[in-house]
């Protein structure tokens, strides 16, 4: 265990240390590019240039997603950083002879290479932990990529007012080797065997996925955005700073974003995704472009200018980034291989594109360029605040559709069921319609053979047909044998007499017997719903006996109308833990079998927090029998879903750190602070410190092997009716 602590500490300094590096790489090169560019060319020649960074990307992009989903990042990046830091050498080489050309190169090399590495980056973060861990570990990781930020543009404004531009070109190739070799000690040990391919190619994996399809078109919109700040900040530092001027104008103007990101990431970084979640934390970078967009077009200067681009730069690196990078975690190893460089480079370079030709289009119209430019971006700003509106949506029900396809691999010990004839049989065997076949026969109370629909006994039509005797004579006969104390006649009488409502009160006093408990709950259930009343009544009568009060749920749990659910809410409150625990549990199956019945969400709510209080006053210690953890997602599947919250409850008892994970991230989005608080410490008390040995590859094997949505719900609703029959049994 000390062994395994050191080596994920190891992992975490090694990956700081690569992320920091990285970041100053790309900073320093944006420094040295901008000021190289605006050197040699005009602004004007900024849209053409572009676009033809926008080809290559997509070019690259499909070529580099080959290589990502085919071996793997753990495997392609380290070696792409040493083979940038060799171009990087020539380029320092040949700048001396072609001033113009390296200067293209090193725009081309810094905005299309830098990107395919830095998504790669990502990647290997993504595949190697699970989207709750991950979430803490990419606010860390911001916090030193904003450091590393800092260091290059400050370092890239050194060495070229000691030196000159030129040399930053050779700082950059030291730096890219230096995070290569930091990232060959990551993935050192770590299992980089290919993913299964995916069965769907580049195109078809963002058709099919509606996630993957939202993030691609908001990435798309902020690069366009981006793209048109960047002119208008570039083409305002044209006309107003010398050339000499440029290098160390654009050295303070990273130094100060990356001071502004450190100290934002340190401060709130961590806390912005648990205070406003993904989707409030996504919001703050729109409307602070809208804002902006809209003074600077009030108030047009420098500095107006200049703000609004830092602004932008500021919250991208800061809120932007490290939320959206968790957006990739529910999503497959294969297919997340292939969309994160369709998004990070082919929609990032499409927005570039599109910008491109929309400012070439602006130029074009008559009176200020800058104004139309700011109109567009005020355009794209209200765009991207509706796409992560749908976005988050989108993230959440992509955390279900993974919790529902993991519980099966969540509970390795539900292998074996019986079938009816007691024979053991692999429960993996049946298919679909045999298991939907056997969840109903369980569920429906007349499959016993001694009762239908009717409430007529089967094997009684043929005698009664023959003799036809007195109804009120029958039903005396089985109210003696009813109270007569007598297993063996009541047992006779549960069977063999047609149940009705009027036999109901001497019926309830034998929930109490266990010798008879199974036959009085099968004469029972066929009146639950013409019944509820009665059955509500000795509910909430704290007269009767307990144990009648609380076998009572299990009958009213097989009602398909209001009344019961009403009075099973009102139990909801009794002052006995195990009744109300079963009231939960009945509600639960009500609300799975009968969605349209409404069941009261506030009343629930206030139960919820009722509950939280006491329960957590003893500890979360089981109480009368009651596992609290369970009676909690009993209740919380009443608001959120039954099936979601089964599925929650599953995965948060499997040793595989991945499923627990998602469970986790699932609830984190989902719960409100006042019931996440109290219960985080119980079910992720130890996360942290069972880090999962096997490797994001291994763990999806094993996952798309489990069954399809039916059979899992199948095997809850089994488990869950096991349960119910061991404890009164």
């Amino acid at each position: 265990m000390a062994r395994t602590l050191l080596s994920e500490r190891l992992t975490m300094l090694y990956t700081a240390a690569a992320a920091l590096i990285m970041i100053a790489h790309l900073q320093g090169g944006k420094t040295a590019r901008d000021a190289l560019f605006l050197f040699h060319f005009d602004v004007t020649d900024l849209p053409k240039l572009m676009i033809a960074t926008a080809l290559l990307s997509v070019l690259a992009m499909f070529v580099f997603s080959r290589m990502l989903t085919k071996i793997g990042p753990a495997r392609l990046i380290p070696p792409l950083h040493i083979l940038s830091s060799i171009l990087s050498v020539g380029e320092w080489l040949a700048m001396a002879l072609w001033p113009h050309v390296v200067t293209v190169a090193l725009y081309l090399h810094i905005t299309v290479l830098d990107a395919l590495l830095i998504s790669g980056f990502w990647s290997i973060l993504n595949e190697r932990y699970d989207p709750y861990r991950a979430k803490g570990i990419m606010a860390r990781m911001a916090i030193f990529t904003a450091l590393g930020g800092l260091l290059g543009a400050g370092a890239a404004s050194v060495v070229a007012r000691t030196i000159d531009t030129r040399a930053v070109i050779a700082m950059l190739a030291i730096l890219h080797l230096l995070s290569g070799l930091a990232l060959y000690a990551i993935t050192r040990g770590q299992n980089i065997d290919a993913a299964p391919p995916p069965s769907k190619g580049l195109l078809r994996v963002w058709v099919k996925n509606s996630l993957i399809q939202r993030m691609a078109l908001l990435m798309l919109v902020l690069s366009l955005t981006i793209a048109l700040l960047d002119y208008l900040f570039k083409a305002t530092l044209q006309v107003n700073l010398s050339k000499q001027d440029l290098v160390t104008f654009f050295a303070y103007f990273y130094i100060s974003i990356d001071i502004g990101t450190f100290l934002l990431q340190t401060i709130v970084g961590r806390k912005a995704l648990h205070w406003f979640g993904l989707g409030g934390t996504f919001a703050v970078l729109p409307l602070s472009i809208l804002f902006g967009s809209l003074m600077t077009f009030v108030f047009r200067s420098l500095m107006s200018v200049t703000l609004l681009r830092a602004a932008a730069n500021l919250l991208t690196n800061s809120f932007f980034g490290p939320g959206y990078e968790l957006l990739y975690t529910p999503i497959g190893t294969a297919e997340k291989r292939m969309s994160k460089i369709l998004i990070d480079v082919g929609a990032n370079r499409a927005g570039n594109m599109m910008g491109g030709l929309v400012i070439m289009g602006l130029l074009l119209l008559p009176g200020p360029t800058d104004r139309y430019i700011l109109l567009s971006v005020m355009i794209c700003a209200g765009a991207m605040g509706l796409l992560i509106l749908l976005l988050n949506r989108g993230y959440v029900k992509q955390l279900i559709a993974n919790l529902q396809d993991e519980t099966l691999q969540a509970q390795p010990n539900q292998d074996i069921k019986r079938t009816r004839g007691g024979a053991e049989r692999p429960a993996a065997s049946l298919g679909p319609e045999q298991l939907r076949r056997k969840v109903n026969a369980s569920l429906d109370p007349t499959r016993s053979g001694a009762v239908k629909p009717g409430g007529r006994p089967i094997a009684l039509d043929r005698d009664r047909g023959a003799r036809n005797p007195d109804a009120d004579s029958l039903e005396i006969e089985a109210i003696q044998a009813l109270r007569s104390g007598d297993d063996r006649r009541i047992r006779r009488a549960l069977v063999n007499h047609a149940i009705t409502p009027a036999l109901l009160p001497h019926i309830l006093p034998l929930l109490r017997r266990s010798r008879v408990l199974k036959e009085a709950l099968n004469a029972c259930r066929p009146l639950a719903a013409t019944a509820s009343g009665q059955l509500v009544d000795a509910l909430l009568d704290q007269h009767q006996h307990p144990l009648i009060r609380r076998r009572i749920p299990l009958l009213l749990g097989h009602a398909d109308n209001a009344l019961a659910a009403q009075g099973l809410t009102s139990g909801l409150e009794d002052s006995a833990l195990d009744v109300r625990f079963r009231c939960a549990e009945a509600l639960k199956r009500i609300k799975t079998n009968h969605p349209h019945l409404s069941i009261q969400t506030e009343a629930v709510w206030q139960v919820i927090y009722r509950e939280i209080a006491f329960l957590g006053s003893s500890g979360f210690k089981s109480i009368q029998g009651v596992e609290p953890l369970r009676h909690m997602f009993n209740l919380l599947g009443l608001i959120f879903g039954p099936d979601v919250m089964d599925i929650c409850y599953a995965s948060l008892q499997a040793q595989d750190s991945k499923i627990r994970g998602t469970a986790l991230e699932y609830l984190e989005n989902q719960l409100p602070a006042n019931v996440r608080t109290p219960l985080w410490p119980l079910i992720a008390a130890d996360y942290a410190a069972t880090p999962s040995d096997r490797s994001a590859e291994e763990i999806l094997d094993e996952l798309l092997q489990a069954g399809g949505r039916l059979k899992n719900r199948a095997q809850i609703i089994e488990r869950h009716l096991d349960d119910m029959r061991n404890r009164d049994g």
